[in-house]
């Protein structure tokens, strides 16, 4: 069977399964994905395989049917447990169709095993063998631009057979079970519901994404001050230390949001009146709720990686090396990329981001500053 004829030839009622494993920012980016397909054909019962704890933003959507999570752990003897009953439960659900939205040999293994007469991955995927429909779609699109993520994606259906059409925007549904605990939370810090309070998300897993704790301080300083915002910083298990060092270089009182749960953060966010990050999954959680949004770029392709379909102001000074995979740093004795960045360009953004409710550019976001920085 031709890939294009893939989707059109499923059985109504066909279960079909999607890999969607690592990243925060991955998951919500393949939102589209399932609202796209849904609406096209309603009786496809959608599911995921997400990692812990990314399948949180993913369990109220109504495009999702069921949610299989599976560790995301990095300890070995938990984390291959775990997919042993995660491939269980594939097995058992009797998928007609595996879409791999990831490419590497764990989630190949894992499309392979799925027990899926159809399993379908790209043609640079690691373990071809793994699947049954091989896709090839360019890096780039007709007219030589890039490609952003979620149009990536979505070309990936459309070659198997999904007809065109306007892509979705992000859908993220924040869980209702976790409402009470994320406004006892935001109670206990003293933000009582209607105040007015922007997000802060300081910290990213490589640090050629993360600006300096001495520039957030100075920023939480201007919402404070400049805009009369109570400012909350938000940050993951491990991540106390570098919020703790913000706190302590600010000259005014900002809010520790620590260790706060994904189904939490969605509430917080859904109330925030501006967020301000490096680029991130929380960066993409405040574009699926709609709140205005500073991004700092440093080693990402801002191209294809900007929040989809939702206001923001984008800072990024440029580099020749600029994208590059961030794992380290490859030009610079330290990533200079995101270390250029100044406090009077965030705060040019944060004005422009509270005064216009910040710029809606899918394709061409807008940039502050586009001097390139000294090199």
């Amino acid at each position: 069977m031709a890939c294009a004829d893939l989707l059109p030839s499923l059985p109504i009622g066909s279960r079909v399964l999607f890999v969607r494993l690592r990243s925060l920012g991955d998951t919500v980016l393949s939102t589209p994905l399932y609202s796209a397909l849904k609406r096209w054909r309603p009786d496809l019962r959608i599911a995921v395989l997400a990692e812990t704890p990314n399948d949180q933003v993913l369990a109220n959507n109504p495009d999702i049917e069921q949610v299989l999570p599976v560790s995301g752990e990095r300890d070995l003897v938990r984390s291959f447990a775990s997919r042993v009953h995660a491939l269980k439960g594939i097995r058992k659900a009797r998928f007609d169709c595996c879409i791999n939205l990831h490419g590497g040999s764990t989630s190949a293994w894992l499309t392979l095993l799925s027990g899926s007469a159809r399993r379908v991955g790209l043609k640079s995927f690691r373990n071809g063998f793994a699947y049954t429909h091989i896709l090839e779609v360019p890096s780039r699109k007709g007219d030589g631009t890039k490609w952003h993520t979620v149009e990536y994606q979505m070309e990936w259906l459309r070659r198997l057979g999904l007809p065109p059409g306007a892509i979705p925007p992000l859908r993220v549904v924040p869980p209702a079970q976790q409402e009470s605990s994320a406004r006892s939370r935001l109670n206990k810090l003293g933000i009582t519901p209607g105040a007015r309070y922007a997000l802060i998300q300081p910290a990213s897993r490589f640090f050629t994404k993360e600006w300096t704790p001495e520039g957030f301080a100075k920023v939480a300083e201007f919402l404070v001050q400049e805009h009369d915002l109570q400012v909350l910083l938000s940050g993951g298990p491990g991540e106390e230390p570098k919020l703790r060092n913000i706190r302590q270089r600010c000259n005014e009182h900002i809010h520790d949001c620590s260790s706060i749960l994904l189904g939490e953060l969605l509430w917080v966010l859904r109330g925030a009146r501006l967020f301000v990050g490096n680029d991130s999954g929380p960066a993409h959680l405040a574009a699926a709720m709609g709140v205005p949004s500073v991004i700092l770029y440093g080693s990402s392709d801002a191209g294809v990686w900007h929040p989809w379909m939702a206001p923001y102001q984008r800072v990024q000074n440029s580099f020749d090396c600029n994208p590059c995979p961030g794992y380290r740093c490859l030009v610079y004795d330290e990533p200079k990329c995101i270390l250029s960045i100044t406090v009077s360009q965030v705060q040019l953004a944060v004005n422009a981001a509270l005064r216009a409710g910040a710029v809606h550019a899918p394709r061409s976001p807008a940039e502050i500053d586009k001097s390139p920085a000294p090199k």
